[in-house]
């Protein structure tokens, strides 16, 4: 046992769980379909997090816009009616943690976690407005524009120490400028100078889509795509006149346009978040992949360790295999167990080999007639399947001998009333290998007959042997039940003095044999087990 268990941690570290071939290389999806579903399925307990990073963002460009921006009725309207629906989609994601209860049998952000294509639609919808609140008070700002007259430029002045930073700066062109009295310049007030926010917010967007780890990173690549597509049209076309009015930068792109470089920006966020999507959908994907795998693995490696259970329990005893079976148990430990009292039966076919048996071309070199046999012990191996007969334990077969004991049970050996109640359960085991040989007998018109020793007492039980275990029983008691076995006479159960005494007392009838010559033992008092299937009769005494 210990080396199928070496030999199964040697198989699963030699196993590579995983291969080239699994995920596609560009595409990033199970080349196997029933997998690729079974992720699809998979639940997301942390989409309510994903929710509410989402949230965060939103909340973060309302405050740039409510602070910086242009604010208008059509402002509040929509950043109010965005706030409600996030307040919504919190309430639902965070519903169980909240309250820490469940409607029905599931509650409600668990109908979410386990809903695939709830996820999806939840956060298609939360990309959507998040991308939408980026610019959608843009229209909002060409309606600001004011001409100032030169009177007032010191105003620009306060527009330059407001908006000044890294990234855009006052040009000294706007701030040195002079101009004839009566003039005006064309410039947009301090409320409309927010291209700079504007694409702030348009990075905080895509941000946002992007916080959703389990979408597919191509779906996500298509909708901050077309997000990007929005943006740019929005900057480079639909009001370039406008954005065209802010101040310069001074950059490294300083002699491109503010849009133009709000362009760019944008375009590098966008490869760079797709980068790392791409990344996180590989790694979540041979994460899963190697779940998947280690689950399997595991439950063959349960299934082999049943099987191998199932083939120990049926060379050795139940409560034996468990021994060997336990990982508490020493390697070099030798399995012993002494019985004060155990039975002990021996039953042979003498007339099988003798008779029966030959070796020719009718049965094939003998082949049939070891079918015969076998046919004949697994009928006796069917016996102890019964319930009654679970205290009896087969240990081998000798030939045609069939060697069986009872009361091999640690720790049961006075749980029974009577002490010697495993002398009735094997007497009536021998019975019943009597009435199923004579049944055998009539189907296939043979003439096999038992001859049967039986002795009790006690004995050692132990395992010996390495590569094939094998469980077996040693003692003066095992030594008797084969000699009353081959002293014996067919068609009949022959018992020590000792037996016959317990089975008497229990209204068993034995007839006494007399003294026999048993080969280490001298001259031994034995007695025959009287049945209503005896074979002829014999001239003995009753004990």
């Amino acid at each position: 046992m210990d080396k199928i268990n070496i030999e199964l941690e040697r198989n699963l570290d030699d196993k590579q769980w995983f291969a080239a071939e699994d995920i596609h290389p560009i595409l990033l999806y199970f080349v196997n379909s029933d997998l690729e579903a079974e992720y699809h399925q998979q639940p997301d307990p942390l989409f309510k997090y994903y929710v509410a990073c989402a949230a965060m963002i939103y909340l973060t460009m309302l405050l740039v816009q409510l602070f910086f921006m242009p604010r208008s009725v059509a402002f509040f309207v929509s950043y109010g009616a965005i706030a409600l629906l996030f307040l919504l989609l919190l309430l639902l994601s965070w519903a169980d943690t909240i309250w820490m209860t469940k409607i029905h049998s599931k509650g409600l952000s668990s109908v979410i976690t386990d809903g695939p294509w709830l996820r999806l639609l939840i956060a298609i919808v939360t990309m959507s407005v998040v991308a939408a609140a980026a610019i959608i008070t843009v229209v909002d700002c060409g309606e600001l524009d004011a001409h100032l007259p030169v009177t007032n430029f010191s105003k620009f002045a306060v527009i330059s120490d407001v908006i000044s930073d890294e990234a855009f700066l006052v040009g000294s062109n706007a701030t040195t400028a002079l101009l004839p009295a009566g003039d005006t310049v064309s410039v947009c007030i301090n409320d409309c100078y927010s291209l700079p926010y504007y694409l702030y917010c348009c990075l905080l967007a895509l941000v946002a889509c992007s916080v959703f780890l389990q979408v597919h990173f191509l779906l996500k690549f298509i909708i901050m795509l077309l997000v990007l597509i929005l943006y740019n049209v929005t900057f480079l076309v639909l009001q370039l006149e406008l954005f065209q009015q802010q101040p310069t930068s001074r950059s490294l792109l300083n002699e491109m346009s503010l849009p133009v470089q709000s362009a760019i920006y944008l375009a590098f966020f966008f490869i760079t978040l797709h980068v790392i999507d791409r990344k996180v959908e590989y790694t979540s994907r041979l994460d899963f992949l190697w779940k998947t795998k280690f689950k399997s693995e595991r439950e063959e490696v349960e299934t082999m360790g049943g099987v191998n259970k199932i083939l120990l329990e049926n060379i050795l005893p139940a409560h034996v295999a468990l021994h060997f079976l336990s990982s508490n148990r020493r390697l070099d430990e030798l399995y012993h167990q002494r019985y004060k009292s155990a039975s002990v039966l021996f039953a042979s076919i003498p007339n099988f080999f003798k008779e029966f048996y030959m070796q020719n071309d009718i049965t094939r070199d003998g082949l049939e007639c070891l079918r015969v046999l076998n046919e004949i012990i697994y009928d006796f191996d069917k016996l102890l399947l019964k319930p009654k007969f679970c205290a009896v334990e087969k240990i081998k077969t000798i030939g045609s001998t069939y060697m069986a004991a009872s009361g091999l049970v640690p720790g049961q050996e006075n749980s029974q009333q009577d002490s010697q109640h495993h002398v009735f359960v094997l007497l009536e085991f021998a019975l019943s290998m009597i009435s199923v040989l004579n049944q055998f007998n009539k189907e296939s018109f043979n003439d096999f007959k038992l001859r049967m020793g039986m002795s009790h007492g006690e004995i050692i039980a132990g395992v010996v042997g390495a590569q094939k275990p094998q469980y077996d029983i040693w003692g003066n008691t095992v030594n008797l039940a084969s000699r009353m076995d081959s002293h014996g006479i067919v068609g009949r159960i022959q018992v020590t003095e000792d037996t016959a005494t317990v089975l008497t007392n229990h209204n068993f009838e034995c007839v006494c044999r007399g003294p026999i010559a048993v080969k280490g033992r001298g001259n031994l008092i034995t007695y025959f087990v009287k049945t209503s299937m005896d074979y002829g009769d014999l001239s003995t005494t009753k004990l």
